[in-house]
Order: structure tokens, then sequence, then C-alpha cells
């Protein structure tokens, strides 16, 4: 298969005639003939250690992050996510008072249905695993699906969730996480409120990152910190600091496939980053029989700024 870069292209996935997945780096113009690998060749892979209730995540050799569904917690989350350093970008901590439900990724809603399934009260909902439909090791990326059932505090199943999580072979300036979240209506139908809290997407940034600690903010247009970017529409966010002396940041970059593109943004000083459109534009009903997908990609970077890891290019390369 051949491949002529329309614009710059570094360490892009590129979809293969076979169905295959392949990282590149093209200059714009620049052509290339690839083929697929045998299997099992790839610097990727997922490790299932069901004793521990998780799957673990390697590239090259070493740790990246893992993904926990252990029933001691109110939702499964991705965490942690660790950069060249050793050290996460994302805030996991089961000690802190503050926002304990923030741990590190999570997909999450505040009013399904008039349950809380984002912060975790007394009458909390529970995202149930359920399990795994696929877990994929191929030559330059890895790839599962959990399913979930969202139920209430009674045990009530109020809606079926998948999540799949795409990683790709690339080198710590900028990691892909793809992840795609598909609500199915299957028991009735579902009102997302407009809360706060809405979701459906959160991360919480490692604490020397918090825009109040010399953190910093920026959007897609330009606006810089929580005054200019929250709840403002953009079809990317960034947030960017310092971790253990390291220069790094998390970007996500909403897809124009979602509903009411481009997301707003409900992103604090204090550490939280996460996709909204439900608080700022307004709950939605998923009608019985129905579904609803959500689709980002989440850049884990390692550079002095956005400018120079192109942010920009990368989103562009991402949406077209």
């Amino acid at each position: 298969m051949k491949i002529k870069a329309r614009r710059d292209m570094k360490n892009e996935p590129v979809r293969l005639d076979n169905g295959d997945i392949t990282v590149i780096s093209l200059a714009r113009g620049e052509t290339l003939e690839v083929e697929s690998a045998p299997p099992g060749s790839g610097g990727v892979e997922i490790i299932e250690n069901s004793a521990l209730n998780r799957l673990d995540i390697n590239i090259g050799g070493s740790a990246f992050t893992s993904y926990v569904y252990d029933p001691q917690f109110a939702k499964p989350y991705l965490g942690p996510i660790l950069l060249s350093n050793g050290h996460s970008i994302t805030r996991l901590d089961f000690e802190t008072k503050e926002h304990p439900h923030q741990r590190s990724l999570i997909a999450a809603v505040g009013d399904v249905n008039g349950t809380d399934l984002w912060n975790e009260p007394a009458d909390r909902g529970v995202q149930r695993h359920v399990g795994f439909n696929r877990i994929i090791n191929k030559n330059s990326y890895a790839a599962f699906t959990a399913s979930n059932i969202w139920e209430d505090a009674a045990g009530k199943a109020l809606i079926a969730e998948d999540r799949t999580f795409t990683f790709y072979d690339q080198p710590h300036d900028c990691r892909y996480i793809d992840l795609e979240i598909r609500f199915s209506a299957e028991y009735g139908d579902v009102t997302f409120g407009a809360t706060k809290e809405a979701g459906p997407l959160g991360i919480r940034v490692a604490e020397s990152m918090r825009a109040d600690r010399g953190g910093h903010i920026v959007n897609a247009y330009g606006a810089e910190g929580e005054e200019e970017c929250w709840g403002r529409s953009a079809g990317w966010c960034a947030y960017g600091g310092v971790v253990e002396g390291l220069k790094c940041g998390v970007a996500i970059f909403d897809n124009e496939d979602n509903e009411r593109y481009p997301t707003a943004w409900h992103v604090r000083n204090y550490g939280l980053f996460a996709a909204n459109n439900l608080f700022f534009k307004g709950g939605l009903v998923i009608k019985s029989g129905e579904t609803l997908s959500y689709k980002y990609r989440i850049c884990i970077y390692e550079a002095e700024s956005i400018e120079s890891v192109r942010i920009g290019e990368r989103f562009m390369n991402y949406i077209k």
C-alpha cells in the first residue's frame, strides 16, 4: 500500500488496506510503500492480570498504563499514565479527600436518569465491569474493548456501555490513546442531565501540573487559563506543566462525529480536565434501543510547549 502525505505527518497512525494500523512519519508530499508485518512483532502489549482486576499496557517493554476494573471502586479507570521518567502525568491518589473520585482517566456522567455516576456519594451509581469483548495485540498497536453496565444504588441497570482503548507504538515525545465510549439504551430511555460534572470523559492531571501551581491551559483558539477556556467550545484543549522536572502535557482532541461538536471544556485550575457538552449545552435523551458514541484522541506529550510538539497539526491529522 502506498501512502502519500498531504501534510507533514509525524508518528501518525494509518490504517492499511488489510485493516492493520501502522505508525508513520512523512514530510508533506512524501510517498511511502508499506507492508503488513507478522503479528506479534510490535512494541505494544496488553497483559491480562485478572488476579488484580486489571490490564497492563506496555510500550517498548516498559510499563505505560493500566486499566483497572476492581469492584472496590465505583467505576473503572485508566492509570497511572507514565512518562519517560517513570512518574505519572495523572493523579491517582487513594488517600485524598479532595475529589477522590477523579482517578487518573475516567468515563463518567453526573446524572443518568437521576443517578450520579461521576461523583461518589453514599447513594452513588456503579459502573459494573462485565468483561472484555476483545483484546488485540498487533504490530504497532494494541486495543481492548471493555463492557460495563451502569447501575443505580439499588443495582438497577440504567445503560450499557462499551469503551474501546487503542494504544500505539510511539516514542515518549507524543503518545496517542484513542478512546471510544459507546452507550446503548438497552433498558429503556436514558436521560443524561445537565450537571456540571456531566462528562463523559474526565482526566485529573498530576498535582504539580495544576494551573494554580504553575501549569497552563490552552485551547484550539489560543484561549489560555481556566478563565478563558472553562465552558468554551473548541476542537481541542491542552493542559501542560512539569512532572518531576520534565515538561509535559495532555491534549484531548474532540471528534467531529461527536454530538454538538466541538465539545465544551470543564477544565479547572485545580487539575480537572474534562470534555463536557451536557452541562454547557444541555442534557440529552437516548431513546430505548438507540446508541450514542463519543470518540476522543488523548495525546500524552513531553515537550517544551504545544507548539514544539505541533498539537494543532496533529489535531488536523486526526480529524482528516
